[in-house]
C-alpha cells in the first residue's frame, strides 16, 4: 500500500504501524521488551568480552600499560554489572572508554 504523508521520520524498520488510517509508532508488549532487552544484553555482554580479551592477555603476560590494566578492571565491573541487569527492566550501566590511552 503506498501512503501520502507528512511524516518524513516513518521508516521500513518495522517500529511503525498502520492503524485507522494513521501512521502511529509501535506499542511493544512486554515479552517483546524484554526480548529486546534480552538481545541488547547479549550484544553489550559481547562487546565487553570482546574489549576485555586483549587487555587481559596484555596483563597476563605482564607488558600491561597502568592504563590497560585500569581499563580491564573498568571492562571487568561492566560486564559483572551488564549480567545483573534484569531485562524485564532494565537499567544500563555506562560503558568505559573502548581506548585505552
Amino acid at each position: 500500500v503506498e501512503i501520502n504523508t507528512e511524516n518524513k521520520n516513518v521508516d521500513i524498520s518495522g517500529c511503525w504501524v498502520f492503524d485507522n488510517g494513521e501512521i502511529k509508532p509501535r506499542q511493544y508488549s512486554q515479552d517483546e521488551l524484554r526480548e529486546q532487552a534480552e538481545a541488547k544484553k547479549t550484544e553489550l555482554l559481547s562487546a565487553a568480552t570482546a574489549a576485555i580479551a586483549p587487555l587481559q592477555d596484555a596483563v597476563d603476560i605482564d607488558i600491561s600499560t597502568e592504563a590497560e590494566a585500569a581499563l580491564l578492571l573498568a571492562w571487568k565491573k561492566d560486564r559483572v554489572l551488564l549480567n545483573r541487569v534484569d531485562t524485564s527492566n532494565p537499567e544500563w550501566p555506562p560503558h568505559p572508554d573502548i581506548k585505552a590511552s
